[in-house]
């Protein structure tokens, strides 16, 4: 389902959700967004759909190295919008929070994930392997690495961005990673890949819903 084409007869809220959203946005000279980085993240992936979606020509992110500051952003007003994967394994304390409110669900696929190496190296024998990975896709890893007899240690990291970072500078052997990052960071595939199709949420401020009516 499109953003730009909502369905008229859905019995819930998702039209007075996408209204409200779309009365939100007119309202805003500059519309800015927060999600997670850095920049080859999935998160950075759906803000840039979120706002092509909503053919928001005057619209920007911002990339935080955690979704708690990216949360920060919002409340303290430097950002108009949240938007959070719900893999997300804290984003319970968002949706609790006094301070924000749930305005707008959408179904994004993510990038490729996979497995991924330095290119041109030789990975270490005799001992177990280290790969960096954000919390959310570690339940891939013996998927990915199926056709591989890799004994392994996990190293959590906050980003799919991040674990590609350590990869780059040789903190680790593996990351689990996107293909969005993989091509920013110059690592490279070693395992099959596949995409993750994700519900994201977006958040704005409790104060902000004096301003619309849905």
């Amino acid at each position: 389902m499109d953003l730009t084409d909502p369905v008229i007869d859905v019995p819930f809220t998702w039209n007075a959700q996408y209204r409200a959203l779309k009365k939100l946005i007119t309202k805003k000279a500059l519309v800015n967004v927060a999600t997670l980085g850095p920049s080859g993240t999935s998160s950075e992936a759906a803000a840039k759909h979120f706002l092509s979606e909503l053919n928001c020509k005057n619209g920007q992110y911002k990339l935080y190295p955690t979704y708690e500051e990216a949360f920060e952003g919002l409340i303290s007003g430097k950002s108009d919008f949240l938007i959070v994967a719900n893999a997300y394994e804290r984003i319970d304390r968002i949706y609790m929070s006094q301070e924000s409110h749930l305005l707008f669900p959408f179904v994004y696929e993510t990038p490729l994930y996979g497995i991924a190496k330095r290119s041109g190296e030789n990975l270490p024998e005799n001992q177990p392997l280290k790969i960096a990975t954000h919390h959310a896709p570690v339940s891939l890893i013996p998927w990915f690495l199926t056709d591989f007899n890799y004994k392994y240690d996990v190293l959590f990291v906050k980003s799919t961005s991040e674990a590609a970072m350590k990869l780059r500078d040789g903190e680790v052997d593996l990351c689990v990673t996107t293909e969005n990052a993989v091509k920013k960071y110059g690592v490279k595939f070693i395992t099959k890949t596949r995409p993750i199709l994700m519900l994201w949420s977006v958040f704005i401020r409790q104060e902000d819903l004096n301003s619309i009516n849905y």
